[in-house]
């Protein structure tokens, strides 16, 4: 047998090692913060994460952008400058250091920019700069690539060295093999990097003269999505590719060709079927993602929980007999629909491990759904009050199906686990006159002392993301309230970290956390009064005012909330004093009056329900459009001539004569996105189509 593997074996192999096979998680996990911006897109409790680049050829940037491009070029010339046999940079985001120079365009800091909101003590900007791999290549109906985390941020720029466009081909070889990457490896992961996007003649006139291009933006194959055009077009003499034909030529920038045609076009030759193209670029991108400091341990590749609590609270209620426990339960449905789902229980353990607490079962109801690229959750949300000296230790979640049967969830055998050593006191807890942070918990007994640990966003000075810091304030002891000491600790924050601080309460091995109650969408305004939020929140079921200047919407209570005396509530709005604007976690909460968001009724069609759809394998096939304004109208009108279509996503119109793929008709309330043009319609969700039929 010759030395040489095959280019699809030598994939295969390299994935099966790189990746494995995905055991189920164990919660807590270090990954739990990572694991919800990867898989809850949109619906109930979504991150949002992936808006930015849905659909595929989006960019809030206008015409002329495809954010999804732009987030898989950063991680590329984030990883670039890494050193594999040094064991230094490659995947640390040293790239907040390195803008301009070797990294020229506004693409990288718009995505730095979109992604710095979800940097956390428990996501770092590595971390999630990894994530945009795995959601731009799937909006774009990719392959999954599996994202491993424990990257550990860089603190300062790293050395020079992001392959440049007139870079000779031993030059590119010497860069991509300093990376980990040999010349078949070279060209695939350029090939799975420039499938999406194109070039700017801003950025390379030599390359894209301006003028010569629609938006002065010259595509890089014949289609915006993640497919194998880059390498079929080039092997049948149609690329159009502005890095391997054209001006580029001329200018000794035709970079794509030199790399392409290295190996005597062998490894992109074979990259022209579509299923090696997707394999490949999936262990590709991959191993990109991966390289990283010798000093980093990176975790198994992040999967879905089956099933996974969500905003769990204890709370010590008056008298201190009893706790208030509360928090929801995600359950996965992909492959087994919430309509097969009777009851969800959870089944707990007193503080000691055993059953000193009657029944120990405590009924869950469902409370909304949300979705990812190829998963669906349904959450399914409960409160009930435990004596407060058997309290509990661990739970097991006990689904029964529609069928009778039963599921019992035990996390791996080990129970979800729960404290009760310190709690917050959500309710005791607050921001007074702006700026200072007050914070009461529970603390049992014989402990009586916790420590308030901030995590703040400090502005960098020419650096477009934040520093994490950390501050930790000792609590003092107040009171006691059955077997519990009551604790509070002060800061006084910026007015810029108000909304973006972190905290935990710790106390030993143990720790609670803050949460939101209305996270559909938030603004902050020096003018803020009850008719600005009103209005900001249009198409929102409840919107609430707090702390005389914030405005918080959202179609159900994402955490727990309690009514409080009116008197709590004492801030004067920023923009009328007349009116009260909650307090430091304080809300005045309304509902609104709007009529709510119904299926419309279109002349000459029927409203047929709600349907998954997919990224990877459309419903409707004949026909689409994005449209920032899109009513189902505007859809209907589109789709004349046509059998059915479909809104998704608020903004996306699907046309076609019969289903093309499968797809299943699931819950009206999978549908709860509102019509980018019209609040008042519903236009399906991530993955689910509001779908309406001709009448013939």
């Amino acid at each position: 047998m010759g030395a040489k593997l095959s280019l699809v074996l030598l994939i295969s192999l390299l994935f099966t090692r790189l990746h494995g096979a995905a055991a189920a998680p164990t919660w807590p996990s270090s990954v739990d913060e990572l694991e919800d911006i990867m898989f809850l897109n949109t619906g109930y409790r979504a991150r949002g994460f992936a808006t930015a680049v849905t659909p595929c050829s989006f960019s809030a940037q206008g015409p002329g952008r495809i954010a999804a491009a732009e987030w898989i070029r950063t991680a590329f010339h984030d990883m670039a400058t890494g050193n594999v046999f040094q064991g230094t940079g490659g995947l640390d985001a040293s790239l907040v250091f390195e803008l301009g120079g070797d990294n020229v365009g506004p693409a990288f800091e718009t995505t730095l920019t979109t992604y710095a909101p979800f940097l956390t003590s428990r996501s770092s900007m590595s971390d999630i700069i990894a994530m945009g791999i795995y959601t731009a290549v799937r909006s774009c109906g990719g392959p999954v690539v599996p994202i491993k985390t424990g990257r550990i941020d860089a603190i300062e720029a790293g050395p020079p060295g992001v392959p440049q466009p007139q870079n000779s081909l031993f030059t590119f070889q010497n860069q991509f093999q300093r990376t980990g990457f040999d010349t078949s490896q070279m060209i695939a992961v350029t090939a799975c990097g420039h499938t999406v996007g194109g070039v700017h003649a801003a950025n390379f006139p030599q390359i894209v003269p301006p003028g010569s291009a629609p938006n002065d933006y010259k595509l890089m194959d014949s289609t915006t999505k993640f497919d194998e055009k880059i390498a079929s077009e080039y092997v049948a003499g149609k690329s159009t590719d502005p890095l391997t034909v054209g001006p580029a030529q001329a200018a000794g920038k035709a970079s794509d060709l030199r790399v392409f045609s290295a190996d005597g076009n062998a490894t992109i030759s074979k990259l022209a079927d579509p299923a090696t193209f997707a394999s490949t670029c999936q262990a590709m991108l991959q191993k990109m993602i991966e390289v990283v400091p010798s000093s980093t341990t990176l975790t198994d590749p992040i999967a879905a929980y089956d099933v996974k609590p969500a905003a769990l609270q204890l709370t010590l209620q008056p008298g201190g007999s009893q706790l208030q426990f509360s928090g929801e339960i995600r359950v996965r449905t992909t492959s087994r629909p919430a309509s097969q789902i009777s009851t969800v229980q959870l089944v707990y353990k007193d503080r000691a491990g055993g059953s000193d607490c009657g029944g120990c079962k405590i009924s869950a109801t469902q409370k909304g759904t949300a979705a990812g690229f190829d998963d669906s959750f349904t959450f399914y949300a409960f409160s009930a009050q435990i004596p407060s000296q058997s309290s509990i230790s661990a739970f097991n979640v006990v689904i029964t199906l529609a069928s009778g049967a039963t599921e019992t969830y035990n996390n791996n055998d080990q129970g979800y686990p729960m404290q009760d050593n310190v709690i917050l006191q959500a309710p005791q807890s607050c921001v007074a006159g702006g700026k200072t942070l007050t914070v009461t918990a529970a603390v049992r007994s014989p402990a009586t002392s916790a420590n308030l640990v901030l995590t703040l966003k400090v502005p960098r000075s020419g650096i477009i993301t934040p520093e994490l810091q950390t501050q930790t304030v000792a609590m003092t002891q107040k009171s006691t309230l059955g077997p519990y000491s009551i604790v509070t600790g002060t800061y006084t924050l910026q007015s810029d970290q108000v909304q973006t601080t972190k905290f935990d309460i710790t106390s030993g091995q143990s720790s609670d956390a803050s949460a939101r109650v209305l996270t559909g969408k938030s603004t902050t305004s020096s003018t803020m009064n009850y008719k600005t939020c009103a209005g900001y929140c249009s198409g929102y079921t409840y919107w609430g005012v707090e702390f005389g200047s914030q405005c918080y919407c959202g179609n159900s209570f994402m955490n727990p909330t309690s009514s409080v005396p009116a008197s709590d509530c004492s801030t004067k709005c920023s923009g009328d004093t007349t009116q009260v604007c909650g307090a430091g976690n304080r809300m005045n909460l309304f509902k609104s009056n709007q009529q709510s968001p119904t299926n419309a009724t279109v002349p000459g069609w029927t409203y047929s329900g709600c349907y998954t759809d997919s990224t990877s394998a459309r419903v409707l096939t004949g026909k689409a459009n994005y449209d920032g304004a899109l009513t189902i109208e505007k859809c209907a009108t589109l789709c004349k001539g046509f059998k059915i279509f479909g809104a998704e996503y608020a903004t996306q119109c699907y046309c076609g004569n019969a289903f093309a793929n499968a797809t299943t008709k699931v819950g009206e309330g999978d549908c709860g996105y509102t019509c980018a043009g019209n609040a008042l319609q519903l236009c399906g969700a991530g993955n689910r189509l509001s779908v309406y039929k001709a009448n013939i």
